[in-house]
């Protein structure tokens, strides 16, 4: 029973997938239809009727056979065979033999697809072939006039153009032969050959129009204007020579006749109706002569600028020998009492070197302006270094000169700093006197001594002959130091003195109360006695303080207002 249920189901399934597939056939069939029929009912044979207005002879009649028979082509055979086989893909549906069906309805679309192709392509080519026809006739007809007025413009501007006038006329001859052509390949229905002349017609007319226009800017430029202005150029380089100016190095005169030859052999090119970078070498030529104006002004100036510099030479020269002079003798006064270290004197020897050559320099350049050899360009660029090369010796020589002034000026400040420092250690002195202390500290007393050694050494390099300044500076840096670290401590020790004594009296008042506190303040009595002042402070002020807290605040208070 099961075994019968199973082929039941294997047939039923079987019907359906069949059923599926015939309808899945059935329906492309019908796309397919659809489609024949769309393209046969597209106007091909009105589109190819566009093209009976025009000339049917020679390139169109071509076109119009061709696309003709394509269309009959299709109409005769490939729709009948089209229908014939989507009959043999229903049959085959029929009979369940899908797969030569699909293999059937492939082949119909693949036609079907080349059909389409085809027609589009024919109506593609009808409207190129119509357009062209068009757009030819209406170019022709702008150029006919076009030409007519460029020829006008030739034979207006007939002088202006030189030999190219010839050249221009038979390029009109020419396209007005080319236009003739035009129209016999427009008869004989050759409109894509006829559109291709017309535009290389309008694309040399366009070309033509432009040199008419312009070659008579280019001629009058290269026959006339620019030669004018190169002999006006040369004859003024004539008259700088003349008037001694110093122009032969620039090689004026030769690039000048070459510009001339350049200029010539542009004509000649003018004259065959080619100007091909005549624009870029007419500029080049104006560029050059710019320059070379430039470089005859700059001639003329730096001859100005030689001219009134040159006399200033030999002055200048001669007051920094009279000055250099004077800073030998300062040397050699200086040399008695003081120290000049070995630099200073190389020092003094470059100078007087650098003074020389620019002696020799000085009477080199005067050589260049007399004997009229080098340009007044390269010897501005001389003076020039020269001046430069003067002014930083003057500053060399007037830091050497200030510096001998300065080793004397020097030797009165450390004098005065050495008395300076010697008041304020006498004051340090009286200070301690003064102060009633039980005694003075040793390192106190040691500093008070050092500072006085150092003082009196500095006293003695300063009256040692040569004086030597940097040895002075060195010891009176060190005195300076000793001394102001003397004055600090004695002020030091002096405050916390006073203010040891203030804290003991003040702490007295607890004594009978706080037998703690008498045994720390007699302690701190005791260093007091013996000249530690910093510790007795400290043991009074902590004594004082776990008694009556805020103690030492009011007592700097009262100490501060008893000194105002």
């Amino acid at each position: 029973m099961e075994y019968i249920i199973g082929i039941l189901v294997v047939v039923i399934a079987f019907i359906l997938v069949g059923v599926i597939m015939r309808r899945k056939v059935y329906n492309s069939v019908d796309k397919l239809e659809q489609w024949k029929v769309q393209l046969m009912s597209r106007q091909v044979a009105d589109e190819l009727g566009k093209v009976r207005h025009l000339n049917l002879t020679g390139e169109t009649e071509e076109l119009f056979e061709s696309w003709r028979n394509e269309w009959d082509e299709i109409n005769d055979y490939v729709f009948t065979e089209v229908e014939e086989f989507l009959l043999d893909a229903e049959e085959a549906a029929e009979k369940y033999k899908f797969g030569k069906a699909s293999r059937t309805l492939r082949t119909v679309e693949q036609k079907l697809y080349k059909v389409e192709q085809t027609i589009d392509d024919i109506f593609e080519e009808v409207d190129r072939l119509l357009h062209s026809e068009q757009d030819s006739r209406e170019e022709a007809e702008k150029l006919h006039p076009r030409i007519s007025e460029v020829r006008k413009k030739v034979l207006q501007n007939g002088y202006q153009l030189g030999k190219a006038e010839v050249v221009f006329e038979v390029e009109l001859d020419d396209l007005q032969n080319d236009m003739n052509q035009y129209e016999e390949l427009t008869n004989s229905g050759n409109y894509t050959e006829a559109q291709e002349l017309i535009h290389n017609v309008k694309s040399r007319l366009h070309e033509l129009d432009r040199k008419v226009n312009v070659f008579p800017d280019l001629y009058r430029m290269c026959k006339h204007t620019l030669p004018e202005e190169l002999d006006q150029l040369q004859n003024g380089v004539k008259e700088m020579k003349d008037d001694g100016f110093r122009v032969q190095h620039l090689g004026v005169e030769k690039e000048i006749q070459t510009h001339h030859e350049t200029l010539l052999a542009i004509v000649e090119q003018l004259n065959k109706g080619i100007d091909d970078g005549v624009e870029n070498q007419i500029e080049q030529i104006r560029s050059r002569m710019i320059e070379i104006y430039d470089q005859l002004e700059k001639e003329a100036f730096d001859k100005n600028f030689v001219m009134q510099k040159q006399p200033l030479l030999d002055e200048k020269v001669d007051k920094a020998n009279e000055s250099f002079a004077a800073t030998k003798e300062n040397v050699m006064a200086v040399k008695e009492n003081y120290h000049l270290k070995d630099e200073k004197y190389e020092e003094q020897y470059e100078l007087e070197k650098n003074l020389d050559q620019l002696s020799k320099k000085a009477t080199r350049i005067k050589s260049m302006i007399t004997h009229e050899e080098q340009p007044y360009s390269t010897i501005r660029l001389d003076l020039e270094e020269w001046q430069k090369d003067f002014e930083a010796w003057e500053e060399k020589q007037s830091k050497f000169d200030a510096h001998l002034y300065n080793l004397r000026k020097d030797e009165l400040k450390s004098r005065e700093q050495i008395n300076d420092l010697k008041q304020k250690i006498i004051n340090v002195r009286q200070k301690l006197q003064k102060s009633n202390l039980p005694g003075i500290p040793n390192y106190i007393i040691d500093l008070v001594n050092q500072a006085r050694d150092l003082i009196e050494q500095s006293n003695e390099k300063v009256n040692e002959q040569p004086l030597d300044v940097d040895e002075v500076s060195r010891v009176l840096e060190e005195a300076d130091k000793c001394v102001a670290r003397a004055v600090e401590q004695t002020n030091l020790i002096l405050e916390q003195a006073e203010f040891a004594e203030y804290v003991i009296q003040y702490a007295n008042r607890y004594r009978s109360s706080y037998p703690v506190l008498a045994a720390k303040i007699a302690e701190a009595e005791d260093h007091f006695r013996r000249n530690d002042y910093e510790t007795a402070l400290e043991q009074a002020s902590q004594a004082l303080e776990e008694v009556e807290p805020g103690a030492l605040k009011k007592i700097e208070d009262q100490l501060k207002l008893t000194a105002s």
